[in-house]
């Protein structure tokens, strides 16, 4: 027994130094990881800020494409404004330059300040008043945006001037061309790149403009411009000079119908041939 009682008090003892040992160890693992768990996963109540009421902003009007109300300037249309532009813009100008062939008198030099002048008044002044030019007048055209507004006055600058520009750069072109080569020619690569990059901006304009659907050039795209045909209502009706300028229209209006009959009755003789060219051959 006394074997027995030795066995029994060694495991009695193991027990409660085991005991002794979990009850140690548990409460010190579970104090230290319960409460870091806890506050782990416990979400931190934080007092949410009331945001700003934001005021909505007005969207700008910005036009997709032309309205219905308008109709795009025809071929004729644009070739009259451009006939027009061309004999006054430069008509005074190249009467200038060959009498200047033969006298350089007094007479050259008011030839020469006339053509200047208007030049400028219809690339900038009458554009900035009435959107329009003298060809446009005479054309019954205008370029509005796709809303119907005006577009910028510097479209209507920018637009006119191309012409003008893409010739004095084709002059500085072959004046200063030569005179890159020689050892002071700032001047020279100075004038010679102006001009280069007007009679660029001259090729790209054409190119847009032959190839876009709404025969929108370069600057027609970047201020979203179209011409169309126009004719001022009762409340836009000018007096004076401008009204006579309204009045030019007419001229290009019987032109355009008179083209328009010539090109028909082209078609129509064209039909009737070839009519009777089928009933021949069918007659053989």
């Amino acid at each position: 027994m006394g074997l027995l009682d030795k066995a029994g008090a060694a495991s009695g003892g193991e027990k409660k130094e085991v005991k002794k040992a979990v009850a140690k160890a548990v409460p010190k693992a579970v104090a230290k990881a319960v409460p870091k768990a806890v506050a782990k996963e416990a979400p931190k109540s934080v007092a949410a800020k009331p945001k700003k009421a934001k005021s909505p902003k007005a969207a700008k009007a910005r036009p997709i494409s032309l309205a219905d109300d308008y109709e795009l300037a025809s071929t004729m249309n644009r070739r009259i404004s451009w006939l027009v532009n061309f004999i006054v813009n430069f008509g005074v100008l190249f009467a200038a330059i060959f009498i200047a062939a033969s006298d350089t008198g007094i007479i050259t030099t008011i030839l020469f300040a006339t053509s200047g002048a208007v030049i400028i008044v219809n690339i900038i002044f009458i554009p900035m008043k009435f959107s329009r030019n003298i060809g446009q007048f005479v054309s019954r055209t205008k370029f509005v945006r796709g809303d119907g507004t005006n577009p910028f006055f510097l479209h209507g600058i920018l637009v006119n001037s191309i012409g003008l520009a893409s010739l004095i750069g084709i002059i500085f072109i072959a004046t200063q061309f030569q005179k890159l080569t020689d050892e002071n020619n700032t001047n020279a690569i100075i004038l010679f790149s102006l001009g280069t990059i007007a009679v660029i901006i001259w090729f790209i304009d054409r190119f847009l403009r032959n190839g876009s659907e709404m025969g929108q050039g370069l600057f027609d795209l970047m201020f979203k411009a179209y011409l169309v045909k126009y004719v001022p209502s009762e409340d836009e009706k000018a007096t004076g000079i401008w009204a006579r300028l309204e009045n030019m229209g007419n001229f290009g209006d019987q032109l355009v119908k008179r083209t328009e009959d010539r090109q028909a009755k082209k078609v129509a003789q064209k039909v009737s041939k070839d009519s009777e060219d089928s009933s021949k051959s069918d007659k053989e």
